[in-house]
């Protein structure tokens, strides 16, 4: 973006700034944005921030209200998050070592990778006539769509049991007698009958079509004399003399060709050869610098210490390899990286060319392309700044919410499931054998047992059932059939009497606070839930209820420990804005 470009953009933002006052303003008359709403630890929160908090939660929740307690709540939100950010900056990882060096390696890697792009990677180009004469020269090579030809094949296997004693005996008339079949089925299709037809007939070429329909074929897929014949085959469907192989006698039949041809240099094809060929300029390029650096960089090699045979007789700071003058590796560095580089190189011993690469291509060299990045001043950049304050706000953020999350608690005792279950019973699944059961209730036990006995006797339960149902005749026909019941969900007396019965089978009288019931099982599902069935999704929903408690006594402390301070007159002389549209 050039100078005037960037003049008459930051003047237009500053045009609408002004002039959007439905964003600017806050919509209580006569209260500046500026007014202080409220305090956390001396950072003040002011209207108009306030205000940017809500049209903020609005866009990403659509869900604020206009209450008076929505307003609190926002306010509450808004001194958390500040809290919370606080807590984040306070956080003094330039203290934490192992955090720095982490932070260093992530920075180097940056470093190099943004001076890999720039210098290298965005300096590369590949012109349009590379890209033709690229396809020229490799047109024959890379770009050839080869001949084609698309064949029935009628085959009639010679084959014959080689542990049998008068093997070649029978080879030899197998021979002849599979010779003789394909010059008979040759002479068929001459006279005119449908090849195809033949083949579904006596071939044995074992393809999916029964027709021996092999598709198109290119040279190379079959034996050499295969593909001589077919290929040799000039009109469509034209049949060829027998061939002989090791598999037995084919006839060969030409259905289709499809001559040579070349890939368009369309488009896309034009674009990948352009980035084939860059990523080849690319490579060689890096090659090229690498191998500068190493030969401007003054390398010399302590091989007095690296061909010994006993490297831990050395003093950890001895030196192995000095270059640009005044930097060094010491072997402390050099055998940590020894178990790696044998591993996967998949070697137990290293030659000199192997210990070059470690000192060299794995140790000096990110070191040495660090400094010339930095001399370069890419390490001033802004990208550079906002890489790092991005990459340790990140490492913030990781260790705020280790804070504020818990996830490793103890498993919970069986006497904390269970009481957890009998809380939020209807969050789970019912316990028991799922019973379909039809019922009939009387104020005392002779009755039932008058209409048990009448049942017993063939009269049906549920004629029964409806006639002394005592209440509204609306709903007589329906009632006695209670349907699929669960544990709990009847009285336990009901429920153990029903789970006794074979389906079919009436119950004695049951008694229960209603009276005394005439239980009928319909059906019984098997098997039913038990609460060892419920148990680690019983577990899971304990620990999300310890987790939540968890976050919520982390923020009340973090709250107990800051300076909060809210113009309570202030909030409540404040309007919520009106949602937009």
């Amino acid at each position: 973006m050039n100078r005037f470009r960037l003049c008459i953009f930051f003047l237009l933002s500053f045009f609408l700034a002004a002039s959007d006052g439905a964003v600017g303003a806050p919509p209580s008359p006569g209260i500046s944005r500026d007014e202080v709403l409220a305090k956390v630890n001396d950072e003040t929160i002011t209207v108009g921030r306030f205000y940017d908090f809500i049209k903020e939660k609005r866009a990403s929740t659509h869900q604020v209200g206009t209450t008076e307690e929505t307003k609190d709540g926002i306010l509450h939100e808004l001194l958390r998050q500040t809290i919370i950010q606080q807590r984040k900056a306070a956080l003094n990882l330039d203290a934490d070592s192992a955090f720095v060096v982490i932070r260093n390696r992530h920075m180097r890697d940056f470093l190099l990778d943004y001076m890999y792009q720039k210098d290298v990677v965005e300096k590369t180009e590949v012109t349009d006539q590379e890209v033709r004469d690229h396809y020229q020269k490799y047109r024959d090579v890379d770009f050839l769509i080869p001949e084609e030809v698309q064949v029935r094949d009628l085959l009639i296997r010679v084959v014959v049991d080689s542990t049998l004693k008068d093997y070649k005996k029978r080879m030899k008339k197998a021979d002849k007698e599979a010779a003789k079949k394909i010059k008979e089925l040759r002479h068929r299709a001459n006279s005119g009958e449908d090849f195809a037809e033949l083949c579904r007939q006596y071939s044995q070429a074992g393809v999916a079509d029964a027709s021996a329909n092999l598709g198109f074929i290119q040279r190379g897929q079959f034996t050499p004399g295969f593909d001589s014949v077919a290929f040799s085959l000039k009109e469509i469907n034209q049949i060829s003399k027998p061939l002989r192989d090791s598999q037995g006698y084919h006839l060969i039949q030409l259905l289709d060709r499809k001559e040579k041809s070349y890939q368009p240099l369309d488009s896309t094809l034009f674009e990948g050869i352009r980035e084939y060929l860059k990523n080849q300029k690319i490579q060689k390029s890096t090659n090229d610098y690498i191998d500068s650096l190493k030969n401007s960089s003054g390398l010399a090699y302590n091989w007095e210490v690296l061909d010994s045979p006993d490297l831990f007789s050395y003093d950890k700071e001895t030196w192995v390899l000095a270059f640009n003058q005044t930097d060094t590796i010491r072997l402390e560095t050099y055998e940590n990286a020894l178990p790696g580089y044998k591993y996967n190189s998949g070697i137990d011993s290293l030659t000199d060319v192997d210990k070059e690469i470690i000192l060299y291509h794995y140790l000096a060299l990110p070191l040495i392309l660090e400094k010339v990045a930095r001399e370069k001043g890419y390490g001033d950049l802004v990208e550079y700044q906002a890489e790092e304050r991005a990459f340790t706000l990140k490492e913030a953020d990781r260790r705020i919410s280790n804070e504020r999350i818990e996830e490793d608690f103890p498993p919970s005792s069986r006497k904390e499931i269970e009481e957890y279950y009998q809380a939020h019973k209807i969050d789970f699944p019912p316990l028991g054998v799922p019973l379909h059961v039809y019922h009939m209730v009387f104020d005392d036990s002779l009755k039932a047992l008058q209409v048990l006995k009448q049942i017993r006797a063939g009269e049906d339960f549920v004629k029964l059932a409806r006639e002394h149902f005592p209440g509204d005749s609306e709903i007589r026909d329906v009632v006695y059939d209670l349907g699929f019941i669960n544990q709990g969900e009847m009285p336990e007396a009901f429920y153990q009497a029903a789970l006794k019965l074979n389906v079919g089978e009436v119950s004695q009288p049951v008694r229960t606070q209603w009276g005394y019931h005439l239980i009928k099982l319909v059906e019984k599902k098997d098997p039913g839930t038990t609460l060892e069935d419920l148990i680690p999704q019983i577990q899971r929903a304990i620990n999300l209820e310890k987790g939540r408690r968890h976050i919520a006594e982390w923020e009340e402390n973090l709250f107990a420990q800051s300076k909060v301070w809210i113009n309570q007159k202030l909030l409540k002389k404040l309007s919520l804005p009106k949602p937009e549209g």
